[in-house]
């Protein structure tokens, strides 16, 4: 498996993952960099895990390096925008080596791109994100997790010893953001069903094709089985390519990721430190499977039942759940404009929820078949020392609520939330599985 097949017209030129990747550097830097002096960026944990070394290696090969850039590991570096101008300044006409994991990759994705390098390598640390591969950077703007513009790196390359030599938890956090795109494709089906985002064969096939495959063994995870983790890494790295393709993170993220982001919003700790991005996702994957698997046991007659004898959502209303939930928060107006701008009422609604029941019973039966058992999603999470419980990364009952509330507000991406909400269930959903799927 060394060099990962990327379909054509990407930005990725090379994908390389195996035991030995000096050879594969030295040649794209002299491919894609030619006369340039490379600067490295790092973070202390990551100099020392493989930055140093492959300095010393390409020092010694000739190579001229400028002084490197390494933040320091404590206290934690976070995917702030804050970062990005004063590196750009540090990367300008340089060959541009990341050598991280998420945080160094998006950094640099976004500040070689400011720059106006041409590209850059990035070498991977852990097999714990899917965003190596991927276009765009998901950076805190003022508060409000965006994904910015800017192309993915030319040359992604893994050493499957530093890859193996990663905390437990990164490969674990790596594992359940690849998890996620069960329900997240559970969400594409949805989408596609009612008109609002096709499904792209080619995309859908780089992620779901081998998803299963990819995930089939944790156990040999946990044993550190060079195999498993050269298939985990692929996964994330096709979920990469799927998303460049695409241009679009559909298919990575659905409410899931949804969820992860209104948490880091506000701010979720637990112990004072704050969850990684795949532990929160975990939650979320393991919320949003209970939503479906709670949505899939509705039958047709009971929605008609609810949708005579229930009044539905105002505009008013509407507005003023966005307020409850986000007002005073730098995410406020541009959710409400997005929020809205989904919102369906009268004539509109009533479409849709005519289309709702057309295809209910072809949608229960692919939600049901895309996701995992919920007992054994919770199973392989819990294997690999990923929470499993709300509680695992600081959320209390009403958190987990009020996160499901207005994680449908943010993006206008359509998922199970929006179904929920268009036919009326979503607050009874969210409830019986608060109470029903989790212990408090």
């Amino acid at each position: 498996m060394p060099i990962l097949a990327i379909p054509e017209g990407l930005q990725s030129k090379l994908c390389f993952l195996g035991a030995d990747i000096m050879p594969e550097l030295f040649a794209s830097l002299k491919q894609y960099w030619p006369g340039l002096s490379y600067v490295m960026v790092a973070d202390e944990n990551t100099w020392a895990a493989a930055g140093e070394k492959v300095d010393g290696a390409l020092r010694q090969a000739g190579f001229i390096g400028a002084e490197p850039v390494i933040f320091p590991a404590n206290p934690v570096l976070h995917a702030d925008y804050r970062h990005v101008p004063g590196l750009a300044r540090r990367l300008q006409g340089k060959a541009v080596l990341a050598v991280g994991a998420g945080t160094i990759n998006d950094l640099v994705k976004r500040a070689s791109f400011e720059a106006e390098c041409k590209g850059y390598l990035c070498m991977a640390t852990a097999a714990s994100v899917d965003g190596y591969t991927s276009t765009g950077a998901a950076l805190s703007v003022e508060g409000f997790k965006q994904t910015l513009p800017c192309p993915a790196p030319l040359v992604t390359l893994a050493d499957t010893a530093v890859l193996g030599a990663a905390p437990a938890e990164m490969t674990a956090a790596g594992y359940a953001d690849l998890a996620a795109k069960l329900p997240a494709g559970a969400d594409w089906f949805i989408a596609d069903a009612l008109g609002e985002q096709r499904i792209d064969k080619q995309a859908w096939d780089l992620v779901q094709k081998n998803l299963r495959d990819w995930l089939a063994e944790p156990e040999k995870l946990l044993a550190q089985d060079g195999m498993a983790l050269q298939g985990l890494f692929s996964g994330l790295a096709h979920t990469g390519f799927a998303m460049q393709l695409l241009q679009d993170s559909r298919p990575a993220s659905g409410a899931e990721h949804l969820l992860s982001h209104i948490w880091e919003m506000r701010g979720l700790s637990c112990r004072g430190l704050e969850p990684s991005h795949g532990f929160k996702v975990a939650i979320g994957s393991l919320l949003t499977s209970a939503m479906m698997l709670e949505t899939c046991k509705l039958e047709a007659e009971e929605l008609q039942r609810q949708w005579r004898e229930q009044e539905p959502l105002s505009a008013e209303q509407r507005r003023a759940q966005i307020e409850t939930q986000l007002l005073g928060s730098a995410v406020y107006e541009p959710s409400l404009e997005i929020a809205m701008r989904k919102f369906r009422e009268g004539k509109a609604l009533q479409e849709r929820r005519r289309q709702i029941l057309e295809n209910w019973e072809t949608l229960r039966r692919k939600i049901k078949g895309q996701l995992l058992d919920f007992a054994e999603l919770k199973r392989r999470f819990k294997l690999l020392d990923c929470p499993v419980q709300p509680a695992e990364i600081g959320l209390d009952k009403k958190g987990v609520y009020d996160g499901i509330m207005a994680a449908g507000m943010i993006r206008n991406r359509y998922t199970v939330l929006d179904l929920l909400l268009e036919i009326g269930w979503l607050e009874e959903i969210s409830s019986r599985v608060i109470e029903a799927y989790f212990e408090w």
